[in-house]
């Protein structure tokens, strides 16, 4: 009956290593080749739980790492464009708020909050005199400042553990309808977190103080979202966009201001 018992709890234990949980220890109180049998599970056990704790901690680490390198990144382009780093900040939340809105798996949430965070870095390979230059953009330079897209693409698919997220933000100013670049895609041929922060940018761009653009009230800038949905915008997502901002801040609509 005690061999039962113990060859139960033996194989219970089995079950659980092969589930991924390494917790669990078969008690021993009698000798015998079963008893040996379990000690040997117990140390396999331990040891697994001592590998994934170190893996856990060594992914912790490098999510530090990455993280302490897109702040090294942005700080280095705020220095360049001040405006830059309070908008990607905006974008964040914006893109946040409306993928969480969405339901998505939080690896996918994450994923677009480090993509909004980065989606300008490219910014750092254009001109100071571009980025900051009063009044309206050459033809020329614009065509400088649509660069930015792919150099941030580039700069993100070099960062360990973000490659992935690489895509989303060379694609930031892709539209709907297949007119926006750098690679003309269209509808859901462009990455979805591409669409979102595509949203959450073009929002931040109109209600913010900049010098070569009139700023928008949020409601003027919802509005002018909403005639956008199906040509500039992904329409389901814009209109979740308009629907969820609303909610969540009434008649309170942060924006940046132009002090």
């Amino acid at each position: 009956m005690h061999d039962k018992t113990l060859l139960a709890r033996l194989i219970e234990t089995v079950h659980a290593l092969a589930a991924g949980d390494y917790r669990n220890r078969i008690q021993i109180d009698e000798a015998g080749e079963l008893s040996a049998l379990a000690a040997e599970v117990n140390k396999l056990a331990e040891a697994h739980q001592m590998a994934h704790e170190t893996i856990r901690a060594l992914n912790h680490q490098l999510k530090r790492t990455n993280f302490d390198a897109i702040m090294a990144l942005t700080e280095a382009l705020s220095a360049k464009d001040p405006y830059t780093r309070g908008h990607s900040e905006r974008v964040s939340m914006y893109s946040l708020l409306l993928s969480e809105s969405l339901g998505l798996k939080d690896e996918e949430i994450d994923g677009i909050h480090v993509g909004a965070c980065l989606h300008d870095v490219g910014k750092i390979g254009i001109p100071e005199a571009i980025l900051n230059k009063q009044g309206k953009l050459s033809a020329d330079e614009y065509k400088q400042i649509m660069e930015h897209a792919n150099i941030s693409g580039q700069i993100v698919s070099q960062i360990p553990n973000l490659s992935h997220i690489a895509q989303m933000v060379r694609y930031h100013h892709e539209r709907y309808d297949g007119n926006g670049y750098p690679d003309g895609l269209r509808a859901d041929n462009i990455p979805l977190g591409s669409r979102i922060l595509s949203i959450a940018d073009a929002f931040d761009a109109m209600t913010s103080a900049r010098p070569y653009s009139p700023i928008y009230e949020p409601k003027e800038a919802l509005i002018e979202l909403k005639s956008c949905c199906g040509t500039q915008f992904d329409p389901v997502l814009c209109e979740a966009f308009v629907d969820t901002y609303s909610q969540n801040f009434g008649e309170y609509l942060p924006y940046a201001s132009a002090s």
